[in-house]
């Protein structure tokens, strides 16, 4: 039986809108959640026959390029300050100020396998890049973190599998 676009759009977000909330919140003031969370479905809406099946990485790239955007309209980054803490982050300071030292590149690809729970393959969707480079980027941010921790003089931690799981 075939779906309407109605019926497509309310599974997408039934299924969705908590886990693309959520990814929101970890990148934007408060402020800000609601309306982006509003804009990335209402790109899923606009362009519905455009959305693959497994519809999560693609609403990342959306939220992505909304946060963007609005990043841009106000000129500015927004200040750490601003943005909400990740609690692993909040529970481990050291871990904190390593992540901290990172460029928002390394970050961004970390935040997208690590807390997202996102594949390789998926985080590259997110970043619009191909799984290779998206392999490179997260193997070069992972030993970018590893040598921020070991300036800090942390002990090893359990790896990072890039299906998210830790070793």
């Amino acid at each position: 039986m075939q779906r309407s676009a109605e019926q497509r759009f309310d599974e997408i977000y039934r299924r969705h809108a908590r886990a693309v909330t959520a990814y929101a919140r970890r990148r934007a003031p408060a402020s800000t959640v609601d309306d982006v969370v509003a804009e990335t479905f209402a790109v899923c809406w606009r362009k519905l026959d455009r959305v693959p099946e497994d519809a999560l990485p693609w609403l990342y790239a959306v939220a992505r390029k909304t946060l963007a955007n609005q990043r841009r309209k106000r000129g500015r980054e927004v200040p750490l300050a601003e943005l909400p803490a990740e609690p692993v982050l909040e529970r481990d300071p050291m871990l904190g100020l390593a992540f901290g030292a990172l460029s928002e590149r390394d970050r961004e690809v970390l935040r997208l396998v690590a807390w997202e729970g996102l594949s390789l393959a998926e985080a590259a969707v997110v970043l619009g890049c191909t799984g290779v480079a998206c392999r490179v980027r997260f193997h070069r941010a992972k030993r970018r973190l590893r040598a921020r921790l070991d300036e800090l003089d942390v002990p090893a931690r359990p790896r990072l599998d890039p299906e998210g799981a830790t070793r």
